[in-house]
């Protein structure tokens, strides 16, 4: 398997099947991403083309400083900001990443309660900023670490350690407030 460097490298002297690669190889990452900070099918996939055509548009200017996938990542990180900030956050009926799998054999009334609380989960997260929802998405979806959250965010290590903590910790202040409190539902809260 190629490089990306080598990939990027073909793309720039006109091998359009080159981009199909990087997509191909980056575009499952860049949709969960995106979907998980939007919270809607049709816009993730929206703004997951919107990227992609941005990256081939920008490609000459990666100068190869970063992993491609960080410099795709902040260019997705920014056009979903961008987006956010346009549009206020929809409700959607699809489950987060973290929020706990449903039994199989669920009782009807099980069946509501977990309904109930992956939308109660979802309107909390929907009210945390900008810059705490990122950060969970970053660490809970894609797991990882918090010096790769830094790089992708552009800020300190002990920055994305600190947004992480108060992001958890809004969460379970919003999740508490409601009747009977779902803190328990979120691991490491």
């Amino acid at each position: 398997m190629q490089s990306d460097a080598e990939i990027i490298q073909r793309i720039l002297q006109g091998d359009i099947e080159g981009y199909r690669e990087l997509i191909q190889r980056y575009q499952h990452m860049i949709y969960v991403f995106i979907y998980k900070m939007v919270n809607n099918r049709s816009d993730a996939e929206d703004l997951t083309q919107e990227v992609f055509v941005k990256a081939y548009e920008k490609l000459s200017t990666f100068r190869g400083d970063s992993q491609f996938s960080s410099w795709l990542h902040t260019l997705a990180r920014n056009k979903t900001i961008d987006f956010i900030r346009r549009r206020k956050f929809h409700d959607s009926d699809e489950q987060l990443a973290y929020v706990p799998s449903q039994v199989r054999d669920e009782s009807p009334q099980e069946s509501l309660m977990n309904k109930e609380t992956r939308r109660e989960i979802e309107e909390a997260f929907a009210l945390l900023s900008d810059s705490y929802r990122e950060v969970i998405v970053l660490r809970c979806t894609h797991e990882y670490p918090f010096e790769k959250i830094a790089a992708l965010l552009g800020i300190a290590e002990s920055t994305a350690r600190v947004r992480y903590l108060r992001a958890r910790q809004e969460l379970a202040k919003l999740l508490s407030r409601k009747e009977g409190g779902l803190v328990h539902e979120l691991p490491g809260i």
